[in-house]
């Protein structure tokens, strides 16, 4: 399975941070990687995130998610859920098309891959 990313903006953004802050990506922590991949799926959740983060890991606590969509905070809450092995989403939540956007929902599954499988599934060099 090929991983997609939500957008162009996506894929820059959470390249950029893995290639400037992670020295091999490959050796990283999948729900580090995933969180990270969720939490740039957002341009405003990632300006907030990206005091929260380091080469290695994430600090939700220091995160202030105050002001954003519907949309950034599912992907804030898969990311949190996948990092610390919670569950604080549920099915319910991802099915209802009136909570969540389909291209959101996908990108949480797109998480969800990237913790279960670790990065190769993205299939490109850093």
């Amino acid at each position: 399975m090929k991983i997609k990313f939500k957008s162009a903006l996506h894929r820059k953004m959470f390249t950029e941070f893995i290639t400037a802050n992670v020295k091999n990506p490959y050796l990283s922590r999948n729900e580090y990687v995933a969180a990270v991949f969720l939490l740039s799926a957002d341009k405003f959740l990632w300006r907030k995130a990206r005091g929260a983060l380091t080469g290695y890991s994430v600090n939700f606590k220091s995160l202030d998610i105050a002001g954003i969509s519907t949309e950034g905070y599912a992907l804030f809450t898969a990311a949190k859920a996948v990092y610390h092995g919670s569950v604080d989403i549920s099915l319910h939540e991802l099915c209802d098309a009136n909570l969540i956007d389909d291209s959101t929902v996908m990108t949480i599954f797109a998480g969800v891959m990237l913790f279960r499988n670790g990065i190769g599934l993205l299939n490109w060099r850093f």
